[in-house]
Order: C-alpha cells, then structure tokens, then sequence
C-alpha cells in the first residue's frame, strides 16, 4: 500500500522530533496528516490538480480507501502508524478568491460528484476531515451543518474535523460576513468544525459561551474529538 511509506515515515519522523522547516524542534511533524486530497479535478487552472487522482469519484474513492489504510497501518504495538485526514472536504477546485467563493452544487451534483469519494475513503476510518475553503449554496464548508454533521458523521459519528488554515478567519468576509472573531468561532464551532487552524479566532470562544452564541457541550465534544485522535496514535502513552 502506498500509503504504508508516509505512515512509516511519519512515525519515523516523530519518534527523532523532527521539525518542519528548520531543525530546531519549534515545530515538530507529530503524527497527524493532512491528505490524501479527494478532490475532483475540475479545472486545468487549477493549481493543485497535481495531487488528485483525477476526474472520476470512484477511482479517487478507491485510492483514497487504499491510501488511508495503508497510512494508518498500525503498528506492532497496535497503533496507527499516524491519523490521516481526508482533504479539502468537499467541492475545492479553483484557487481564485478561495474562502470567499461559493458553488451552487445540487443534491444530485453532491451525492454524484462531490461526496461519494470520501465516504468510499471513510471505509477505512480516517481520524477525520480537512474542510475546504469554499462555500456551497452558500454555508461554507467549515461551517456547513449540513455537510460535516449531517453527511460526514453518518459515516464516522466521532470524525474529527478540522479548518484549513484561516478558514475561521474567513467567515468575517464574504458569504457569511461574521461581525467579529466571537461569531466567526462560534459560528464554526456551533456547525462542526472541532480545531481552527493557521488563526486565533477560537480562543474567543468562551466569549462566544457568555454570550449565549455557542455551548459549553458542544465545545466538549470538539475537545474530546480532538484529544481521542492524539490517544489512539499514541501521542500521551511512554515512548
């Protein structure tokens, strides 16, 4: 399985605290990853059509499902070799004004095109999603009820979601125009979104709890979703 090497050097790189971009140790590689990409290749503008398998949702559900499980093989103490995370969850495929754009996509186009590939992937349990910068029928994917609460955990109840970075940030400007970083965070959190990532809005979000914009348990369960994936690979237990 392909995805068998990145697990292998995933670990490897963790178990030495290698570091991304310089050797320092500030920024370790940990064992979390953000792939393999399920998009669909929609545009030859679109600059990351290098790293999709293609047009089709059935062969890039199959490598995905491939992919996951070779990532995640565990090893001889029964640990996952590493937590993969499906990306960009869903309908990314243009680079042009990302985090502010947004698709009308039909029911059809959905369950045709733009989600059949992940739930093939989710077979092989991934730790979770990436959601996309976009918008679709206007909900942004980091803050679409419909697609991560509704869609994604019937495959996987406990699936993890995460932002990609400034995505919270995002939803201060078009389609949502969030007045603040208290209702852009809560605004995400209260729609699925468990960890925000390459941004600060989320340490706002006890303000969003006084004010009545988010709730303590949702913001429970985000926490346990998140910290379940770190147990499971191992990331608290003695090296």
């Amino acid at each position: 399985l392909k995805g068998t090497v990145f697990g292998n050097e995933m670990r490897a790189l963790s178990n030495i605290r290698a570091s991304r971009f310089q050797p320092d140790g500030k920024n370790p590689i940990g064992l979390t990853g953000f792939g393999p990409n399920l998009n669909i290749a929609r545009d030859p503008r679109f600059g990351r059509n290098s790293e999709l398998p293609g047009e089709d949702p059935f062969l890039t559900g199959m490598y995905g499902y491939q992919m996951v499980s070779g990532m995640q093989e565990k090893d001889p103490h029964g640990y996952p070799k590493m937590a993969a995370f499906l990306k960009h969850f869903t309908a990314y495929s243009t680079e042009t004004n990302r985090g502010h754009d947004s698709y009308t996509i039909s029911t059809y186009d959905f369950f045709d095109t733009y989600l059949p590939q992940y739930e093939m992937a989710f077979q092989a349990q991934p730790a979770g999603v990436m959601c996309s910068y976009n918008a679709e029928n206007g909900h942004p994917s980091c803050a679409n009820d419909w697609l991560l609460n509704k869609q994604l955990r019937s495959w996987k109840p406990d699936a993890m979601v995460t932002t990609d970075c400034g995505a919270v940030s995002n939803l201060k400007g078009p389609p949502v125009n969030a007045r603040d970083d208290v209702h852009a965070a809560a605004f995400a959190l209260m729609n699925g979104t468990d960890l925000e990532m390459g941004d600060h809005e989320f340490e706002t979000l006890d303000k969003a709890i006084e004010q009545g914009l988010a709730t303590e348990a949702r913001l429970d369960e985000a926490v346990r979703r998140s910290f379940k994936v770190l147990f499971e690979v191992g990331r608290f237990d003695p090296p």
